[in-house]
């Protein structure tokens, strides 16, 4: 059973359709007035509408406009004796599923219904195939198994689903656009466009233009209409990257769109309704920039609705193995070079380094590595950047000069662990004492000789 909306500002044809529908065992609303019809649309979903096209007032296309811009997954079928090429072009580019050309038969509506739910059914089925696939089989572009990714994984499949503004941070290199990206596939939006900007990389006096398009003259070199990436975006996800780096005055017309979710292009009167998720991600502390007035607050919490922190390599160093084999398999295909594996050396060299790239960072040394590397069965570790063997990572205790009592040392390294394992877990004790293999009790014993990793993990 679906609901559908019937919309025809001829009583006799609107009645015949909502008897014809509710036959098929459909919930249905009825509007003789193109009117009514536009206000119910812009406070309530219908999985089904069957419109005319030409109406007093208000048109179908603008009716289809309206619901579609609300949810581009519901199905718009248009009645109309009045086809020509030009109305079908603007149906199609609105996202509408079908025509149905009066007068027409009652069967080849009740097919043109079933054909659309049917679609409908599929494409929801797809979807959770999708999903399920990610969940069982993981498909996942983010590789890793360390506590935080899987926590990662798991936020990312309960934020797909919902329609809400998510905000993804972390250092340079850690994976944003990838979970951008799998935010954007598990949704219901995955067949529909996903359109990745940088802010920073668009000079500012052009940002305007790229983000909501222009109309011809609006500025000197405009010589013709240009769509812009919110456009481009209908229906799908709009992930805007680095956006600490937004302009102040765009972060206002930002927090229009998303409180009015439609934009003005440069150069028209005219506003135009979109449906479009976004996704913002930065490597930058956004709340010091409100402190600093160099953020807005309100789209502060606009834009974190949903938050993401992305862990970076060195917390996770468990992974280090899982993701070299995954980039050694990569790009051995796109050199087109044999798998060689790094040797025990050097898979230990390179857990000992701090990775400050991330990921990014360590994908770009297999690359090297793997193209560069000669004669050997593996890829030893006299084959690394030298500065991976020079500074080891910040957080390995070395006992130097300063440190030869034997105890003091101990403390150090059981600092150390217990520090590592709560940011793994991100602050879980039950989780921590697991990785550590101690009970519970015992980490928070332990706990109470380092207050300042307790004042932490509050």
């Amino acid at each position: 059973m679906a609901e559908i909306l019937v919309v025809d500002d001829d009583p006799t044809i609107a009645e015949l359709l909502q008897a014809l529908m509710e036959r098929q065992g459909h919930q249905v609303e009825m509007r003789t007035d193109a009117l009514d019809a536009l206000d119910l649309v812009k406070t309530r979903n219908f999985d089904l509408v069957l419109t005319d096209l030409m109406m007093p007032m208000v048109s179908g296309l603008e009716i289809a406009q309206e619901v579609l811009s609300r949810d581009a997954d519901t199905l718009v079928l248009m009645v109309t004796g009045h086809a020509s090429l030009e109305t079908a072009l603007s149906a199609i580019r609105l996202g509408v599923y079908d025509y149905i050309l009066k007068p027409f038969k009652l069967d080849e509506v009740e097919h043109a219904v079933d054909r659309a739910l049917e679609n409908k059914t599929l494409k929801s089925e797809n979807r959770a195939l999708r999903h399920q696939l990610a969940q069982q089989e993981g498909r996942w572009e983010l590789v890793g198994k360390s506590n935080a990714m899987e926590d990662i994984k798991a936020r990312i499949l309960r934020a797909a689903p919902a329609p809400s503004t998510v905000l993804i941070s972390g250092e340079s290199g850690t994976g944003k656009e990838l979970a951008a990206r799998a935010i954007h596939q598990y949704s219901s939006r995955g067949n529909r466009p996903f359109i990745w900007v940088n802010c920073g990389a668009i000079p500012e006096n052009l940002l305007e233009s790229e983000l909501f398009g222009h109309k011809k003259g609006a500025f000197t070199d405009a010589s013709s209409d240009r769509i812009g990436h919110f456009a481009q975006a209908h229906g799908g996800t709009l992930f805007l990257d680095e956006i600490g780096l937004l302009p102040l005055p765009l972060q206002v017309k930002l927090l229009r769109v998303l409180q009015e979710r439609e934009i003005r292009p440069l150069g028209s009167n005219q506003t135009q309704k979109v449906d479009v998720r976004i996704v913002a991600a930065t490597n930058a502390d956004l709340w010091q920039m409100v402190q600093k007035g160099a953020f807005r607050e309100d789209l502060y919490y606009r834009l974190k609705v949903i938050s993401l922190v992305m862990p970076p390599l060195r917390d996770r160093l468990d992974d280090l193995p899982l993701l070299v084999h995954h980039f050694l398999n990569k790009h051995a295909k796109i050199l087109g070079l044999p798998f060689k594996p790094f040797s025990r050396s050097a898979l230990t060299a390179m857990q000992n380094y701090d990775w400050p790239g991330n990921v990014r960072e360590l994908e770009n040394v297999v690359e090297s590595c793997l193209a560069m590397s000669v004669g050997n069965a593996a890829i030893e570790a006299s084959e690394l950047p030298s500065q991976m063997v020079a500074h080891p990572k910040a957080h390995t205790v070395v006992v130097g000069d300063a440190i030869w009592d034997l105890n003091q040392a101990l403390s150090e390294f059981e600092k150390t662990m217990i520090l590592r394992a709560l940011k793994e877990t991100h602050g879980v004790k039950a989780k921590a004492a697991e990785l550590l293999q101690v009970k519970r009790t015992t980490l928070v014993e332990k706990l109470k000789r380092y207050p300042e990793i307790s004042a932490q993990f509050k």
